[in-house]
């Protein structure tokens, strides 16, 4: 069973307010095509399961720093993130990685790196890659180029 909630939000942006849609599904495919607004999908046990930010039919990035979707586990903490411009994965600014994956007790287990969904090292030479274990020394990295993996 599917249910579709149409709300607006008034959110207040710097001296004015932003007008925002939100629909709350229960089945992704009640998504509408061209949907711009936020989209907040509930699984069977009414636990929020991802919210994701769309504009045209594209995620993108609601804010420079805020992830255009964000997965959660069902006790609410944040399971990974992703930043969006325009439907591809993009560093949102020097030092934010486009997608961060966090363990259960919320310390990050990985990092990924894109321009123009494209994988590639930061611009201060961080890796495409990086995935730390859970007490918080690094794994591995691995670097990219243009979406070609650098050895």
């Amino acid at each position: 069973m599917t249910f579709r909630m149409d709300v607006i939000d008034l959110i207040p942006n710097a001296m004015s307010f932003r007008v925002i849609t939100t629909i709350d599904i229960t089945d992704e495919a009640d998504i509408p095509v061209d949907f711009e607004g936020r989209v907040r999908l509930w699984d069977a046990a009414d636990h929020l399961v991802y919210v994701a930010w769309y504009v045209a039919g594209q995620l993108h990035n609601p804010g420079r720093y805020h992830p255009a979707y964000r997965r959660f586990r069902t006790n609410g903490r944040v399971k990974f993130e992703m930043y969006y411009q325009h439907g591809e994965l993009h560093d949102p600014g020097k030092g934010i990685a486009a997608v961060r994956g966090f363990y259960a007790d919320g310390t990050t287990h990985y990092e990924e790196r894109y321009q123009a969904g494209r994988r590639c090292d930061g611009p201060s030479g961080e890796p495409a890659i990086a995935k730390w274990r859970n007490d918080g020394t690094l794994r591995h990295t691995l670097s990219y180029r243009n979406g070609e993996r650098v050895r």
